[in-house]
């Protein structure tokens, strides 16, 4: 697969030597994001069969430019459409092309396709609608009880307010007012134009009533030669990125579907090539793809645009759980442009199993992110930076994304500084399982604060709660602890083994900050190895901890990714005034440290864009 970029989006093409070429219109927010893996291993499959295949991100969303609070979001996402087939067939020669949209991106296909049929010029060829939201109320619906669930479940101590402003807020995305509006009134079943002549419909949700049996009705009525599948593999897909799966028959089936029409062989020649076009320019910054390792691992570098302002430092950030490089609510991206406006360079990377890397894994185990690989990994990319010229090289992680980068910085990888938020683990034992992961995410004040919520209560005697796997992992949690408290095994001890790591850090000269939510179980972790009060740190004074108490796990809250954000141009600015004064780290109190909220005098350019961040 090739790296492209067009009208500021950037994508991925997948050449097959077939006449028809098939655009992927990925779902919106959490969705994309949960079912990437899926998504990408359809391509290479559809390559595979002989099809050419283009995959991209929409303006705003992913590694593209923007923001999601442009104007006219859909509009602008069916337009991009409409270009990535034009940006298909003049990279391919490709004579037919089929538009494949799953959820929202199926909505998104079915306005492209409309659009291209009115323009009077190459129309689309055929339809793929997976899961299709019918009707944009329904799955306005289904966003705002999913952000629902997660705040009483997730964040039971963090109230959240719903926005003020029409817009529709999910897991760290936002739909604008405008976008929302639209969805209101958008059903496909009475929209007027047919918009292909072929479709394949699966759905997630068959039965009597359903909605996409008779959307599939409306479209043969009007002429369309339509087949309708049940979707049953899509829940096991449509779930956090580290359990979500490939539905491998139901990708088997768009294949066959497709594929009378790939096997004819093509008969016009590529207009253009596809090497060298890849780099995307936005304010302030220059994006280019890297490949990196051997070739093993790719990654995003994002650079300032002006080179004259540029540091010789660059910001790591490896993958979190099983999401691809550019993180939950694109905090990576955001985060690396921000960075080029104060003239650091960052990796946004994908280590070798995951994301877009030339062979990430078509399945995934909890187990494997916390493996001695992904440590490798990083510290390659580490390597690959140092390489480049960067004299400095600070490596920023959430959750199981700071625990390799930490595994990495102990393996003696030359990492100057580190910013971990919510690190779960400090070492991963074999007794460490897949099984009950999203209940160990979990703190035991969470599980106490939702205890005390009533409406959790009423759920439970409704049935719509096992609360089985949750008692199990508090009660784990509590025996783990009373065990470790009582049985020591020197070196081998998880407390002991946690405490010469930072050490270690300490030594080399590894500057650490670790931010946790109030509420989260890493600082049950941390208050376990290292003292309810973290006193086994207050003579480190490379090691900081700082406690925030509306800092949720995965940093879905708006705010959370501000702090993250805040303490990482802190942290930098901090190692620029040593560089300055080569005087040695101030020492503080791990415990007054923590819930730390100063900044370092704006004496430096990174320390002035930390300031503005927190303006």
């Amino acid at each position: 697969m090739k790296r492209v970029a067009f009208d500021h989006c950037v994508g991925w093409l997948h050449p097959g030597p077939g006449a028809t070429g098939v655009v992927l219109c990925a779902p919106w927010g959490h969705e994309a994001m949960w079912s990437h893996r899926a998504w990408r291993h359809l391509a290479d499959d559809l390559a595979s069969a002989g099809m050419p295949v283009l995959r991209f991100d929409y303006p705003g969303c992913g590694d593209s430019a923007g923001t999601e609070d442009g104007p006219d979001r859909l509009s602008a996402c069916a337009h991009s459409i409409v270009r990535a087939a034009q940006t298909l067939r003049a990279h391919t020669g490709a004579e037919r092309v089929v538009l494949c949209g799953l959820r929202l991106g199926a909505t998104l296909a079915v306005l492209a396709a409309e659009a291209m049929a009115a323009d009077g010029g190459q129309r689309a060829d055929g339809l793929v609608l997976l899961a299709p939201p019918v009707t944009g109320r329904s799955y306005l619906r289904e966003l705002r009880a999913l952000q629902r669930s997660w705040c009483n479940n997730a964040i039971p101590d963090i109230p959240v307010a719903p926005p003020g402003d029409g817009s529709c807020e999910v897991l760290g995305y936002r739909l604008p007012s405008d976008a929302v509006a639209l969805l209101e009134s958008l059903r496909l079943e009475r929209r007027a134009v047919c918009p292909a002549p072929r479709m394949l419909l699966l759905d997630a949700w068959p039965g009597p009533g359903s909605p996409v049996a008779a959307l599939a009705g409306r479209y043969r009525a009007q002429g369309a030669q339509v087949t309708r599948l049940d979707f049953d593999e899509y829940p096991a897909m449509m779930r956090s990125a580290e359990h979500s799966s490939v539905p491998e028959q139901a990708w088997q089936q768009v294949a066959q579907w497709l594929g009378p029409a790939a096997s004819v062989a093509r008969r016009g020649q590529p207009s253009c090539h596809v090497d060298g076009d890849a780099v995307l320019r936005v304010a302030g910054a220059v994006e280019q793809p890297v490949w990196l390792d051997g070739g093993r691992q790719f990654g995003v570098l994002c650079a300032p645009d002006d080179g004259g302002n540029a540091t010789r430092t660059a910001v790591l950030f490896p993958n979190t759980g099983g999401n691809h490089h550019v993180g939950d609510c694109r905090l990576f991206v955001t985060l690396s442009r921000q960075l080029a406006d104060a003239g650091v360079a960052a990796l946004r990377l994908d280590v070798s199993a995951l994301g877009d890397s030339p062979l990430a894994a078509r399945t995934m185990r909890i187990a494997a992110l916390y493996g001695e690989q992904p440590g490798r990994d990083v510290a390659a990319a580490v390597a690959w930076l140092r390489a480049r010229g960067y004299r400095r090289v600070v490596v920023g992680g959430v959750c199981s994304g700071g625990f390799i980068a930490l595994q990495a910085a102990l393996a003696g990888a030359p990492i100057d500084g580190l910013v971990l938020a919510n690190l779960l683990k400090f070492r991963w034992d074999s007794r460490d399982g897949d099984d009950d992961a999203d209940a160990q995410l979990q703190s035991t004040r969470v599980y106490l604060a939702a205890a005390r919520n009533p409406a959790q209560w009423l759920r439970l005697l409704r049935g719509e709660i096992d609360p089985w796997p949750h008692a199990a992992a508090l009660a784990r949690r509590l025996f783990t602890g009373r065990a470790n408290a009582g049985a020591k095994l020197g070196a081998n001890d998880p407390d002991t083994w946690a405490r010469d790591a930072m050490h270690i850090l300490q030594r080399r000269g590894v500057r650490v900050d670790l931010l946790y939510g109030a509420g989260d179980i890493g600082l049950e972790e941390a208050r376990s190895r290292f003292g309810r009060h973290l006193e086994a740190l207050a003579q480190l004074s490379g090691i900081r901890v700082h406690v925030l108490p509306r800092l949720d796990h995965s940093l879905f809250l708006a705010e959370s990714r501000a702090q993250f954000a805040a303490g990482l141009m802190r942290h930098l600015a901090a190692l620029d005034l040593l560089d300055a004064s080569s005087a040695p780290m101030e020492a503080a109190p791990a415990s007054s440290r923590a819930a730390s909220t100063g900044i370092a005098p704006a004496t430096t350019p990174t320390a002035r864009a930390a300031s503005r961040m927190l303006d």
